[in-house]
């Protein structure tokens, strides 16, 4: 799961660093100072293509995925202008990409390892509904649990944190499985 937290962690110190600095030196430390004033579906766009270029693995083609998904939703919200992006409005884009990374990553592993679901169309999507809903309480929870706010990690720890919350999830998500 390298290339997604290496993503996610690429998104986060982005958006610390807007927190921390201001949208225009944040766009500077990843060479996307033209897009100062864009719109933020555009700068989450021109992230996107940076951090997970088209045509990796299927690992880089899942945080690619959950990136572009995020982008849509800014995209259908408004041309709000990058700069105009509220900290709340930021964090939230930040785990709502984690989280969708870390689902499509579950249900990979679920497809791979040939786990039997069942036929009935409904079910499936309870249970498709279900994980996402556990998936986001659960970077939600962590994410609130290490402090709220990506204001309050520091650039080098993006990192950790994003691999903090991964394992954790992956984690809760194992426990559920060997209980159920």
């Amino acid at each position: 799961m390298a290339p997604s937290r290496r993503v996610m962690t690429g998104l986060g110190q982005l958006l610390g660093q807007v927190a921390q600095n201001g949208p225009a030196a944040a766009l500077r430390v990843f060479n996307l100072q033209s897009l100062v004033g864009a719109p933020i579906a555009d700068v989450f766009l021109a992230l996107t293509d940076l951090l997970c270029p088209d045509g990796g693995t299927i690992d880089e083609a899942i945080a690619r995925n959950a990136m572009l998904e995020t982008v849509g939703e800014l995209g259908a919200a408004g041309d709000l202008p990058f700069d105009g992006a509220t900290p709340d409005v930021l964090d939230a884009v930040f785990t709502g990409a984690l989280a969708r990374s870390i689902e499509t990553k579950l249900f990979n592993e679920i497809g791979g390892r040939s786990i039997r679901l069942p036929t009935d169309v409904a079910a499936v999507e309870i249970i498709q509904r279900t994980l996402h809903d556990f998936i986001q309480g659960t970077v939600r929870d962590r994410f609130a649990a290490a402090g709220g706010t990506l204001a309050s990690v520091p650039y080098a720890g993006v990192e950790a944190f994003v691999q903090a919350i991964y394992e954790q999830s992956f984690e809760l998500i194992r426990i559920l499985g060997d209980s159920a």
